[in-house]
């Protein structure tokens, strides 16, 4: 009988120790689970937001596109900033130069003895290096809409220390840094119709939007 009993105790003494560890180790496999779980959902939403960023980019070239070629006036200025304005980009004589514009008006082109083109934009926008204009064979070296987020250049601050260094305008310290953080955060996009037209031009984001900023009319100018 003692030893039925005893047997019995160690019995109940080795159950309770195993619901003991088998509770501790359950602990650790749910916030595993939990964690698991939890940077899933994080990477997706990630995922998605990168995606949204995306998206509006791709809609905001389309309708600026599609606002040129139809020469919709009251669309194209949907996309300009109300403080921010577009700089257009010209050819003066043998000297780049610049204006600010609150709006474009297709009546009144920048500048003016040189009319925006009418354009063709159905091609879809592709993400890959930009074209390049050829100036000995007036061409562009590829046709289609393209864009390239990682691309930056300095056309718009080197046209202003240009025209400051050679005293034709006076443009201050402050405007040649302004126009240098404009350039780091917007993104230049070319398109080229199979008629060999252009548009040249560039978004930038600014609070959640993409702005039309600066419009590039000297790219495909080789004339002196």
């Amino acid at each position: 009988m003692n030893v039925e009993r005893e047997k019995m105790k160690n019995g109940f003494a080795v159950s309770k120790l195993l619901c003991s560890m088998s509770r501790f180790a359950v602990v650790p496999v749910r916030r595993v689970s939990v964690l698991f779980i939890f940077s899933i959902i994080l990477l997706f939403a990630d995922g998605g937001n990168a995606m949204s960023r995306m998206q509006p980019l791709d809609g905001a070239v389309a309708g600026v596109v599609n606002a040129f070629g139809s020469r919709d006036a009251a669309r194209v200025n949907r996309f300009v900033h109300p403080k921010q304005g577009v700089i257009v980009i010209y050819r003066q004589g043998v000297f780049n130069a610049f204006k600010t514009v609150s709006r474009i008006d297709f009546r009144k082109p920048v500048p003016e003895y040189f009319p925006y083109t009418k354009i063709r934009g159905s091609e879809p926008l592709r993400y890959a290096v930009l074209p390049v204009y050829d100036c000995g064979r007036e061409a562009w070296s590829k046709t289609g809409l393209f864009c390239d987020p990682k691309y930056r250049d300095t056309l718009l601050s080197t046209t202003a220390i240009n025209l400051k260094k050679n005293g034709l305008k006076e443009v201050s310290p402050e405007t040649i840094t302004r126009f240098r953080a404009l350039e780091a955060k917007s993104v230049r996009v070319v398109l080229v119709d199979a008629n060999g037209n252009d548009l040249v031009f560039y978004l930038t984001r600014i609070g959640g939007r993409w702005y039309l900023t600066i419009l590039d009319r000297i790219s495909s100018d080789c004339g002196a």
